[in-house]
C-alpha cells in the first residue's frame, strides 16, 4: 500500500511539470487506482493498465486501459469502460478525449433514473453538459421506447432533441417523426414533421403532436388525419385534435370531417368516448355523397353501440338536385343505422316542415320517418301537404319515390279521414273526402290523377258558363279525378252506392251549401327564403373546407 502511494504521488508531480498553466484542472484528477502506470518518455504518453480508476468531481471512470497523451492532451480508454456518477451511469467498450470532451463508443448504455440510453457512439460533453448520441440510438423511459440516428440530449435543461427519422413504441402505439423534443421533468415529447401515429385500428398523420405523459394526454395543434387500417376510405379529418389515452376520449376543435362508407359528417366540435363509443358534436353536417342528401343541427349525439344519432337545435334534411329539392326541418331528428349501413331517420316535433321540389309541394306534420329499405316517407301526426292551389290530409301519409330516381315522385298515400281540396278562389273549393286516398305524379312531378276509395263524400264545383255554377255533390265508394296541364280538374268518374246531386249556386246560396262539414282550408307555410340561404350557405362553407382537405390529404398521406 506504502508503494502504490508513493507512485500515486509521482504521477501527480509529473502531470504538475508538465501542465503548470492548468493547475487548477489537474488538481481536480485524480488516480485512484491502476496496476500499472507506465511513462513512454518516445510518445510522451502515459499508461495505465488494470483495473483503472480515475475520478473527476463527482464523475468516477473505470476500464481495462488508458493512454494519456501530453501533446494533444487526450486520453483513449479501452475495454469495459464505465463512467458513473450520481445521476449517470455509462457503459462502453472505448473511451477517447479529456476530461471535458470525450467520446464513447462499442455498445454504449446510459443509464440515467428512469432512462436508458443506447446508441454506436455518445459524444459527453462536459462543459455544455450536452450528450450526442449517434447511429442505432434507442431511448428507453418508462413504457416508451424511441429508436432513432441522431440524439442530443442537454442535462441542464432535461431535453432531448432528435432531428432525424425516429420511431417510438409506447403502449399499443407506434409513432415516427422526422423531429422531436423529449422534456423529462415536463414528462412530455413534441414531435414535429411528418407525423405518424399507428395502432392496431388506426393510423393517425400530423404535423405536430405534443404528447404529455403524467395526464396521458395527446394534443395535434394542426391538422389531424386518422385513417382506418382496414379501409382507407374511411377517416376523420380534423384541424385540431386532442386525445385522452387512459380515459379513451377523443376531442376534435375547429372543423371535423369523418368520412365512413361513403357517407361524411362534419362539423365544429367532436366529443367521444371510444370506451362506451358515444359522444356529441356540434354544427353538424351530415352528407351522404351518392345521393346528395344532407343533415344538418346545431348539435347531435350518437352512440355506436345502438346505432343511432340524435340531432337537436335546427336540425334539417336537405336534398338538393338540378331541379328539385326536399327540405325537411324539425325539433328533433334521430337517425339509426342498421345492418349492411341501411338507416332510418325519424323527426319529432310539434310541426315538422317539409318543402319538395323547389316549394312546389310542402307540407307539415308532427312525426316524419323513413327508412333507406323503402322507396317511401311516413307522415303521422296531422299531416297536411299543399301542391299548388291543393291541400291533402289525413290521419297517416306516405310520399312515394320512383325507385330509379329518388327525385321523381310515384304516388301519395293518405289513410284514414283523407281529405283533398282544390282553391278555386277565395270562398270556392273543390272537396274530397274519404278512406283512403291516392294520388299519382308524372315524370314531371305534376300530380295528375287521385284515386279515393271508401265512403266518399264530395262538392265539386262546374261551370256550364261564365255566369252559371253548380255544385256537384257526390256519394259514392269509389272516385276517380283526372288533373289537366294547369292543375284543374278536367274529368271524374265514380261507382258503388252513388248518390249524386246537382245544386245551381246563386248570390243568396247559404254557406253550408259549399263545404263539407270536415272542411278545413289551412294557411299555406311559406319557407322563410333567409333560413333556406343560410343553409345553402353553410353547405358552401363546408364544401370550401373540403377542398382544403383534399389538399391537406394529398400532402400529409399520399406523399409519405
Amino acid at each position: 500500500m506504502k508503494y502504490g502511494y508513493l507512485i500515486f504521488i509521482i504521477f501527480l508531480f509529473l502531470l504538475n511539470k508538465i501542465y503548470s498553466n492548468e493547475i487548477k484542472i489537474r488538481r481536480s484528477i485524480q488516480i485512484i487506482h491502476a496496476d500499472l502506470i507506465q511513462n513512454n518518455i518516445h510518445n510522451q504518453a502515459f499508461v495505465l493498465t488494470g483495473n483503472v480508476h480515475l475520478k473527476y468531481d463527482e464523475y468516477h471512470l473505470f476500464c481495462d486501459k488508458i493512454i494519456y497523451y501530453k501533446i494533444n492532451n487526450k486520453f483513449y480508454g479501452y475495454g469495459n469502460v464505465r463512467l458513473v456518477s450520481i445521476k449517470n451511469k455509462i457503459i462502453s467498450q472505448n473511451i477517447v478525449g479529456n476530461i471535458f470532451d470525450f467520446q464513447l463508443s462499442g455498445k454504449v448504455v446510459l443509464y440515467q433514473k428512469k432512462i436508458k440510453l443506447t446508441a454506436d457512439i455518445i459524444h459527453y460533453n462536459f462543459k455544455k453538459k450536452s450528450i450526442q448520441a449517434i447511429n442505432n440510438v434507442i431511448l428507453f423511459f418508462n413504457k416508451i421506447k424511441l429508436t432513432t440516428n441522431i440524439l442530443e440530449y442537454n442535462l441542464i435543461l432535461n431535453q432531448i432533441f432528435y432531428n432525424k427519422k425516429s420511431i417510438i413504441h409506447y403502449r399499443d402505439y407506434t409513432i415516427c417523426s422526422e423531429e422531436g423534443f423529449f422534456y423529462i421533468k415536463k414528462k412530455k415529447i413534441e414531435l414535429k414533421h411528418k407525423i405518424k401515429l399507428i395502432s392496431k385500428i388506426y393510423t393517425v398523420y400530423a404535423n405536430t403532436l405534443e404528447y404529455l405523459f403524467e395526464q396521458d394526454k395527446i394534443h395535434f395543434h394542426n391538422t389531424v388525419i386518422i385513417v382506418q387500417n382496414t379501409n382507407f376510405d374511411n377517416f376523420i379529418y380534423a384541424k385540431k385534435a386532442q386525445f385522452l389515452v387512459k380515459k379513451s376520449f377523443f376531442l376534435f376543435k375547429n372543423y371535423v370531417s369523418i368520412h365512413y362508407n361513403g357517407q361524411i359528417v362534419k362539423g365544429e366540435y367532436l366529443f367521444f368516448d371510444y370506451k362506451k363509443k358515444h359522444g356529441f358534436i356540434k354544427n353538424i353536417l351530415l352528407e351522404y355523397s351518392n345521393k346528395k342528401y344532407f343533415l344538418m343541427s346545431g348539435y347531435g349525439k350518437f352512440d355506436l353501440n345502438f346505432g343511432f344519432l340524435i340531432l337537436k337545435k335546427n336540425p334539417k334534411i336537405i336534398q338538393i338536385s338540378k331541379n328539385d329539392s326536399i327540405f325537411i326541418c324539425s325539433n328533433i331528428l334521430k337517425i339509426k343505422i342498421g345492418k349492411n349501413y341501411k338507416y332510418s331517420i325519424q323527426a319529432y316535433s310539434v310541426n315538422v316542415k317539409c318543402f319538395f321540389l323547389n316549394e312546389t309541394i310542402q307540407g307539415k306534420c308532427e312525426y316524419f320517418n323513413f327508412d333507406s329499405s323503402n322507396d317511401y316517407m311516413q307522415f303521422n301526426g296531422n299531416p297536411i301537404f299543399w301542391f299548388q292551389n291543393k291541400q291533402i290530409t289525413g290521419k297517416i301519409i306516405y310520399i312515394h319515390f320512383r325507385k330509379k330516381n329518388n327525385n321523381l315522385l310515384k304516388c301519395i298515400k293518405i289513410f284514414q279521414n283523407a281529405s283533398y281540396i282544390e282553391k278555386i278562389n277565395s270562398k270556392e273549393f273543390n272537396h274530397i273526402e274519404g278512406d283512403i286516398m291516392t294520388g299519382f305524379f308524372n315524370e314531371e312531378n305534376d300530380l295528375e290523377k287521385v284515386m279515393i276509395e271508401g265512403n266518399i263524400n264530395s262538392i265539386i264545383f262546374i261551370y256550364p258558363d261564365q255566369e252559371k255554377k253548380i255544385i256537384h255533390k257526390l256519394s259514392c265508394n269509389t272516385l276517380s279525378i283526372y288533373l289537366d296541364k294547369s292543375k284543374k280538374i278536367r274529368k271524374f268518374s265514380y261507382a258503388k252506392e252513388v248518390r249524386s246531386e246537382l245544386i245551381p249556386i246563386h248570390k243568396e246560396t247559404p254557406n253550408e251549401f259549399l263545404y263539407l262539414s270536415k272542411f278545413s282550408w289551412k294557411k299555406i307555410d311559406k319557407p322563410k327564403e333567409n333560413k333556406k340561404s343560410f343553409v345553402f350557405k353553410e353547405i358552401n362553407k363546408y364544401e370550401k373546407e373540403s377542398l382544403l382537405e383534399k389538399k391537406q390529404i394529398t400532402t400529409m398521406i399520399k406523399n409519405k
